[in-house]
This record gives C-alpha cells, sequence and structure tokens, in this order.
C-alpha cells in the first residue's frame, strides 16, 4: 500500500511537472500572440492638406529652401503615415512582427478611410499634388494586402481610394492644366486604384492619360514640357518615368499593354532618360542649360524596366546608370513586391 502510495506521488508530482511545463508554453504563446496581434497606434488621419510651393521661379527649377523646408515639414503627418502603410505592405516594419504585417496595413488604411483622409479642403497646387501622389502609394499598397482583406475592410478602403481618385482626376482635369509629369502621376494613381478595386472607370481614365503621355514622348524619347524646366530637366524625365513605367507594369496584369502605345514611346523615354542618367551632358546640350549634379534615378521604374527588358538598353548605358533604390512610398513600396498580386490578377 506504501509502494502504491508512493508511486501514485510520483506520478502526479511528474504530472504536475509537465502541467506547469505545459502552462509554461502556454504563457509564452499567448504572450506572442498578443504581440503578433498588436498593431502601432494609428495616427490621426488627415482631412484637409495645407502645403505650399517651394519653386522661386516661373520655370519651377530653382528650389527656395526655406520653402521647401516648410513644405517638409507640413506633409510629415502625411509621409510618416504612408511610409508605415508601404513598410508593413511590405512586411518590412521593424515595429510589428511579420505574422501581424498585413493585417496591420488593412488596419491603417481602413482607420483613415472611415475618417475621410484626404477628401477635405486643399490649400494649393502643391497640396492636390501631395494628394495625387499619396494616392498612387495607398492604392499599390492596398492592392499587396488586398487578398487578406475581409468585406468589412474592402466596403471602407475601396470607395475611400475611389473617392480620393475623383477627387484628384478633377484637380488635374481642370482647364488650362499643364499635361506634364503631374499628369502622369495622376493616371498611376488612377490606374493602381483601377486594378485595386476593379473600377472599369479609372482604368478608362488611366489609359486615356497613358495615351497622353505617349504622345507627349518626341521621336527622340524627350517630353517638351519636362526640358523647358532648365537645369531640371533629367531630373523631371526621371520623374515622368517613374509612374509610366509603373503603368505599363500594371496594364500588363489587365491585360494590355501600355508599353506598345505609339509605336513604343515609352520605350523611347526611357532609352533617352538612362542614356541621360548615364551622361547628363546630353541633357546640358538638350536644354542649353548644365543640368543638376548628382543626378537623382528615382526609385523604383529602372528595376521594373530591365526586369521585364533585361536586353533592350545598351551595355554602356546599364553600367554608367547610377545607383537607384527599389522602393518609394509613391510606388506602393518594394516594387518587387508587386509581382505576386499583379500574377493574381493575371
Amino acid at each position: 500500500m506504501a509502494i502504491l502510495a508512493s508511486d501514485t506521488l510520483r506520478r502526479c508530482t511528474v504530472c504536475v511537472a509537465t502541467l506547469l511545463v505545459a502552462l509554461a508554453g502556454l504563457k509564452v504563446t499567448v504572450a506572442q500572440a498578443g504581440k503578433n496581434a498588436e498593431c502601432a497606434t494609428v495616427p490621426p488621419a488627415v482631412r484637409d492638406i495645407k502645403v505650399e510651393g517651394y519653386y522661386s521661379d516661373k520655370a519651377k527649377s530653382q528650389v527656395d529652401k526655406a520653402a521647401e523646408a516648410r513644405k517638409r515639414a507640413a506633409v510629415k503627418p502625411l509621409q510618416t503615415y504612408l511610409k508605415t502603410v508601404v513598410a508593413l505592405a511590405d512586411n518590412k516594419s521593424r515595429d510589428v512582427p511579420a505574422e501581424a504585417s498585413t493585417q496591420c496595413a488593412i488596419i491603417w488604411l481602413r482607420t483613415w478611410a472611415r475618417a475621410g483622409a484626404y477628401l477635405g479642403d486643399v490649400s494649393s497646387k502643391q497640396a492636390t499634388a501631395q494628394r495625387k501622389w499619396d494616392l498612387a502609394g495607398l492604392a499599390l499598397a492596398y492592392l499587396k494586402v488586398r487578398q487578406a482583406a475581409g468585406p468589412s475592410d474592402r466596403a471602407a478602403i475601396e470607395p475611400w481610394l475611389q473617392s480620393i481618385a475623383d477627387r484628384v482626376l478633377v484637380d488635374f482635369s481642370a482647364k488650362g492644366k499643364i499635361r506634364n509629369n503631374h499628369w502622369y502621376w495622376t493616371g498611376l494613381g488612377l490606374a493602381a486604384v483601377g486594378i485595386a478595386t476593379s473600377s472599369d472607370r479609372h482604368w478608362a481614365d488611366a489609359r486615356r492619360i497613358m495615351n497622353d503621355a505617349a504622345r507627349d514622348i518626341r521621336v527622340d524619347g524627350l517630353i517638351e514640357l519636362e526640358l523647358q524646366r532648365g537645369q531640371r530637366a533629367l531630373h523631371y524625365h526621371t520623374f515622368s518615368a517613374m509612374p509610366l513605367v509603373a503603368m505599363a507594369e500594371l496594364s500588363l496584369a489587365h491585360g494590355e499593354d501600355w508599353y506598345k502605345l505609339s509605336n513604343g514611346a515609352l520605350h523611347r523615354l526611357v532609352a533617352a532618360t538612362a542614356a541621360g542618367l548615364a551622361d547628363p551632358t546630353l541633357f546640358d546640350r538638350a536644354t542649353g542649360v548644365q543640368q543638376e549634379r548628382p543626378v537623382k534615378p528615382r526609385e523604383g521604374w529602372l528595376h521594373l524596366y530591365l526586369n521585364r527588358f533585361p536586353e533592350r538598353l545598351p551595355e554602356a548605358v546599364v553600367v554608367g546608370l547610377p545607383a537607384s533604390k527599389f522602393a518609394h512610398r509613391w510606388l506602393g513600396g518594394d516594387v518587387r513586391r508587386l509581382d505576386g498580386p499583379l500574377k493574381s490578377i493575371r
């Protein structure tokens, strides 16, 4: 009997120890789950955009440094928000575990959508430009996480993106508006909204803008309105190529090919711009003005293009290209992470 009691006690001790280990493990699991489910606090939504311009000359080639600093301060809340959203959509946030990243991106988008962010008053042309650039980034980031969004998420986010797109189109369709790179960025925002929210009307407007852009590109690959930017002409050619190449990539996922418009106009723009990046004196001669140095290639578009057409640019040009990044918030983050979402549409 004593032996039985001792054996029972021993087995119970083992059971208790096992239970304690299990509970400890459960505690870790619960704690980890809580951490994974926790998103950073979403900042207050910005409805009104109050930003002023920062160029000091009519050609918009001379930057007023003090005005530029004021502009940077004014857009900081928008910049921080969009940078966070694209980092979450790319699963690159340092503050959120990978398991929670996509859902946190959706929460951030849904929160601002329900608050009507970006849908208030805009104070200037610069403010309308900010809304347009951010729209492209928001829609492309949403495209990356859309498959994980629930019905209530989509019901909040998609009409919101479409409403911003409608305002952006009105902003840049007004009579007398210069149809330069701003028009092309409007097109990217509309194309991204069209493909991310399955909106045919926004896609049709984007196609119309892409056709305008293709007609703007000369036989030599240059854009007249961007050549008029003086010492920043090469900068604005790269800033035009950025949304146009992204739009062409979206078009392929939509069963179209905008690279072919106007006898391959976009190929001509990329060739001329890449050649200028490798040798800026080409644009010095084209404009009669020495271009800003160093020349920034901007982000994303070169990687998209060279990934699609690795043999299209001469080797001497490719070797001479300055280093550029894969990601920018106005392209929805890392352009390499668009491939999967776009394939799912195809």
